[in-house]
C-alpha cells in the first residue's frame, strides 16, 4: 500500500513539475526568455475586434503585437514585478505592487 501511495504522490509531482517545464523555455517575439517557471501561467483571454486581448481576471489589455504563438492551445500571461528606485529601511530594494506584462502567449487560431 506504501509503494502505491509513493508512486501516485510522484506521478502527481512529476506531472505537476512537467507541465511548468513550457515556461523555461518560452521567448517573446524579440526572442528574450519570458519565464523562470515561477511568475507564468494560463490565463483567460477575450480577442477584441481591434486585434489586442483583454485578460478578464486583471482588466488588462495587451496589444496585439505583444502577442507570440502559443505553445499549446492556450492563452499564456507571464508577469513581473518592477524594482523600484526606492530602498526600504534595511537597504533592500522596494518592489511594485502591481505585475506588469512580461510577455503574453496566444493560441495561432486566435488571430
Amino acid at each position: 500500500m506504501k509503494a502505491v501511495l509513493a508512486a501516485i504522490v510522484l506521478l502527481c509531482f512529476s506531472t505537476t513539475v512537467l507541465a511548468h517545464d513550457i515556461y523555461n523555455r518560452l521567448r517573446d517575439n524579440a526572442g528574450h526568455l519570458c519565464c523562470n517557471g515561477q511568475d507564468c501561467r494560463p490565463v483567460q483571454a477575450r480577442v477584441l475586434p481591434n486585434g489586442n486581448y483583454y485578460l478578464p481576471a486583471t482588466g488588462e489589455t495587451i496589444p496585439a503585437d505583444m502577442a507570440a504563438p502559443s505553445p499549446d492551445d492556450r492563452f499564456h500571461h507571464c508577469t513581473y514585478y518592477a524594482v523600484g528606485n526606492e530602498f526600504d529601511r534595511y537597504g533592500e530594494p522596494m518592489w511594485g505592487d502591481i505585475p506588469l506584462t512580461r510577455c503574453f502567449f496566444a493560441p495561432m487560431h486566435s488571430w
